[in-house]
């Protein structure tokens, strides 16, 4: 048996006609996985309240995000891809939402009491 280290999700490819919402919860899965989840949730780029025209950048926050654009991006196919390969993870995840109608992540966060 692999131990969660090993472990890797498949997450189907989402090409706009399939269940967006079931495969939001597979890519949330992948994301926690990978330590990344927090990108999609709040905008980690944005300026603080008081400059929040000053955008935030920290190498590291750079990489997680970009990792967890990677993995959003790999799960979609190339036709939809190509409008957020520029984007951060938070702005490609509320794009998604916008377009395919689901409210926010929190309706997608796996239950803890399983």
């Amino acid at each position: 048996m692999a131990n969660d280290a090993e472990m890797t999700l498949e997450v189907e490819i989402f090409d706009g006609s399939g269940n967006f919402a079931d495969w939001s919860e597979q890519v949330i899965l992948a994301l926690q996985q990978k330590g990344v989840l927090d990108y999609v949730e709040s905008d980690m780029h944005a300026g603080t309240a008081e400059e929040p025209d000053k955008k935030k950048f920290n190498p590291a926050d750079s990489k997680a995000d970009g990792l967890a654009v990677a993995i959003i991006l790999r799960c979609m196919s190339k036709s939809h891809r190509k409008r957020f390969i520029r984007s951060t993870a938070f702005e490609v995840w509320m794009e998604l939402q916008k377009l395919y109608g689901v409210p926010n992540t929190e309706d997608l966060q796996p239950d803890e009491q399983d």
